[in-house]
């Protein structure tokens, strides 16, 4: 499903954050990345999602060589993928219900499937009864989870999460 074949990532002569990866996540793997701050996890992500180009190395994802995906391809391969971001990444002036939506949207799904899809991944996150909350009204925790459903709504081949559990909310 992943394959890294001697995948290098150099920002500056002096800044070498990945060297010589070979990697193979299979479908249905799950795999975590484990390590200090700084060496090159989140790179790692950036690289699978196209948003960051190896400095030398190849990346198949499902079969394709994404380094040959032309720049208009791009959001069409990101469909595939969701993206959990440290930072969220959430539409401010948008309810929770609206964040999710909008990316259903833009993928140009059907209203009656928007209005059918985003009340129950919102209802599997534990967001039900904030379909009208905006993000800064909601816990950190909660975002997070708005963040998780956003990513899930396009049942993707790939979920990648870059520290998905560091805002959630302890259960008590």
């Amino acid at each position: 499903m992943i394959q890294f074949h001697n995948v290098k990532k150099i920002y500056d002569p002096h800044d070498v954050v990945l060297d010589g990866i070979d990697l193979e996540i299979k479908q249905g793997e799950f795999v975590s990345l484990v390590g200090l701050s700084g060496v090159g996890k989140s790179t790692l992500l950036r690289l699978i999602t196209r948003e960051d180009r190896p400095t030398h190395g190849k990346i198949m994802v499902d079969g394709v060589d994404i380094g040959t995906i032309s720049d208009g391809e791009v959001p069409y391969y990101r469909r595939k993928i969701g993206t959990i971001y440290q930072d969220f990444k959430l539409l401010l002036k948008k309810t929770a219900y609206e964040n999710v939506a909008f990316a259903m949207e833009v993928s140009g799904a059907a209203q009656n499937e928007i209005e059918e899809d985003v009340p129950k991944i919102l209802g599997i996150v534990g967001l039900a009864s904030k379909l009208k909350s905006f993000p800064e009204q909601m816990s950190g925790g909660e975002k997070q989870r708005l963040a998780i459903a956003r990513a899930l709504i396009h049942r993707p081949k790939v979920l990648l999460a870059d520290e998905p559990t560091g805002n959630l909310d302890l259960l008590n």
